[in-house]
């Protein structure tokens, strides 16, 4: 499903499927009166409408295009291109986690080789005062570092000592990435509006990772 989200400055930026990039070319052009121009730069494929209205096309996964194929004169063979490039077989990681819960795997071509996920109990937050709120916060916390470092230990587990084209994140890895087993990692694409973490959603996220996030001005 698309997903659509305000843009700083203005515009929205909508979360585009790889398969479905030709199609959201040519009905932006439909929308928009016709594609007047369109060209690489820096790390996105800009097209303009003759209209005005402008849309910033990024691969999710990695910064920069092959611009050598942007350069056909007609901008849906150029997504279509585009399209192939982003379904090329790899071998995605993915390591995700929110509080007590974690899913880390390898995704190759859609499917999963290795994961492993767990959900820990941590207590919320609580209105008690006094010393009983300072012994609440102090057991939350140690849930808490419980089960980052079950996280941690799961995630080198799956990930060390295998080969993987790129690392997708999502939620909260920035304690985890820390680990000194995984902070040679760096993550080629994060999203930080997760589900909760399951097995299932390795494969969905993998699958976020490779499509577009296009900019509309």
């Amino acid at each position: 499903m698309t997903k659509v989200r305000p843009a700083p400055g203005g515009g929205r930026i909508v979360e585009v499927e790889p398969e479905r990039l030709p199609r959201w070319v040519a009905n932006f052009a439909e929308r928009n009166g016709g594609i007047a121009a369109h060209h690489a730069e820096g790390d996105a494929w800009t097209i303009e409408a003759n209209d005005g209205t402008s849309a910033e096309v990024a691969w999710t996964l990695a910064g920069g295009l092959p611009a050598d194929w942007l350069l056909d004169s007609d901008p849906i063979k150029a997504a279509e291109h585009l399209r192939d490039y982003a379904l090329e077989p790899r071998r995605i990681a993915v390591l995700l986690a929110r509080k007590g819960a974690y899913s880390v795997g390898v995704i190759s071509d859609g499917r999963l080789l290795t994961s492993k996920t767990d959900t820990a109990y941590v207590q919320g937050k609580t209105k008690a005062g006094g010393q009983s709120q300072q012994r609440f916060a102090r057991r939350r916390e140690g849930q808490a570092k419980a089960a980052a470092k079950r996280a941690a230990e799961a995630a080198a587990a799956v990930l060390t000592g295998v080969e993987f084209d790129a690392l997708v994140t999502g939620g909260i890895v920035d304690d985890l990435l820390k680990d000194s087993r995984l902070n040679h990692l760096a993550p080629a694409a994060h999203f930080g509006d997760i589900a909760e973490p399951r097995a299932a959603l390795l494969t969905e996220t993998a699958y976020r990772g490779i499509g577009f996030t296009i900019t509309v001005h």
